[in-house]
């Protein structure tokens, strides 16, 4: 059992969005305001909302990459942000890139999983498809969570280039290692209903937590986005 619990906490008045450049003679740009306080903790929670609403920024704010434009993330746990476009040298095979970032445990995983969701682990990582590179980012963030404490994992549109049997298996992996783990997980609209213990919807400007129970009500949720 952790002796600390891993949560996320985005406090009433928390914007998001870019700062004001002056050299560029950029201005702020607001793109969303959390109104009633957010907590997140062990479990999975979508985010949702359609292109260019802030789902990215909001992730890259939680992760301390972005500044808020008003307001403090509180997180506890060690957070990672899974980029859709995470990149290795191109030359280094999947086995390898494992290899270098992990040790025991966390290595037995990282190849046990790899054969869970069909990647070919001795293709260099230059020549994998989208999806099979995502694979890859999927893998490298699920070992560290492994034997590391309590995590924060915010995962950028971590199905877009996966087919269906893939998606399964890492929902299958996700649901056996739920203890310890904050999941905040950004999906499109138009992806397939994804089980979860809340879900964060950017709608109006509007950053707000959606209670679900189990499944979430994914047409009535996607219609009411704009």
């Amino acid at each position: 059992m952790n002796a600390i619990a891993p949560s996320v906490h985005l406090p009433s008045g928390l914007r998001i969005g870019y700062r004001a450049r002056f050299r560029k003679g950029s201005p702020e740009t607001s793109l969303a305001t959390v109104e009633a306080p957010v907590e997140l903790r062990d479990g999975r929670h979508l985010l949702l909302a359609r292109n260019g609403r802030g789902k990215t920024t909001l992730l890259k704010t939680i992760a301390g990459i972005l500044p808020a434009l008003s307001g403090q993330v509180l997180c506890q746990g060690t957070v990672q942000f899974v980029d859709e476009d995470l990149r290795f040298d191109g030359e280094l095979k999947p086995r390898q890139i494992f290899a270098a970032l992990f040790k025991n445990g966390q290595r037995a995983f990282a190849l046990e999983m790899a054969e869970r969701i069909e990647l070919d682990v001795e293709k260099p990582y230059g020549k994998l498809s989208k999806g099979n590179r995502q694979k890859v980012g999927l893998i490298v963030a699920e070992a560290r969570t492994r034997h590391n404490g309590p995590q924060v994992l915010l995962l950028d549109e971590p199905f877009s280039g996966l087919d269906f049997a893939a998606r399964e298996q890492v929902d299958e992996i996700w649901r056996e290692h739920t203890e310890g783990i904050v999941r905040l997980v950004c999906v499109h609209p138009d992806e397939p209903t994804l089980k979860a213990d809340s879900a964060l919807a950017i709608r109006e400007g509007r950053l707000e937590q959606l209670p679900v129970d189990g499944t979430l009500d994914w047409m009535e949720t996607r219609l009411s986005l704009n």
